[in-house]
């Protein structure tokens, strides 16, 4: 079923950011499953073997997460054609793309992979996880609770985590 060029353009001028999408409720109201679906597909570059409103959802969370939690290794991946290469041969390579997305990637060539990468990249990227301060705030928060935990100190990964209050609270009264 071919839709309308314009139906898609519509749609897609309504639909925000893939990854800010949290329910159900919020698909629909961007237009008709079938709509959505094909718009989601076309932004992605791959057709998605899903059914319903539920596994869209669930897929685009799936894609979602998994591009922002290796956001940094598919940067690097896309930086240089030479470090998509060094994945190993094509096939090698389309099937490591392919899990650590956790979505099969159909590509005949280098260039269609390195296309199908860039276009899941730019269509589920948090803005905030590309950003290289965004990044570092990040991985010294995350390294910062791996290392406190070796001391023994048990802290919670909470959004509103500040390196001061986590210090004030464990630091040994005198």
């Amino acid at each position: 079923m071919n839709m309308p060029k314009e139906i898609i353009n519509n749609t897609s001028s309504r639909i925000p950011d893939l990854y800010k999408i949290k329910d159900v409720e919020t698909l629909k109201s961007f237009g008709s499953y079938t709509e959505v679906k094909i718009w989601v597909e076309k932004k992605v570059g791959v057709t998605l073997k899903i059914n319903g409103w539920n596994q869209l959802l669930k897929k685009i969370h799936d894609l979602s997460f998994s591009v922002n939690e290796n956001i940094e290794k598919m940067i690097f991946l896309l930086d240089e054609k030479e470090h998509l290469k060094e994945l190993g041969s094509f096939p090698e390579a389309k099937k490591k793309v392919s899990a650590l997305l956790g979505l099969q990637i159909k590509a005949r060539s280098w260039k269609q992979l390195e296309r199908s990468l860039k276009s899941i990249v730019v269509a589920f990227r948090n803005s905030d996880m590309t950003d290289s301060s965004a990044i570092f705030e990040k991985n010294k928060i995350r390294n910062f609770i791996h290392s406190s935990r070796l001391e023994g100190i048990q802290i919670s990964d909470a959004p509103a985590l500040k390196m001061t209050d986590v210090l004030e609270k464990y630091q040994v009264k005198q």
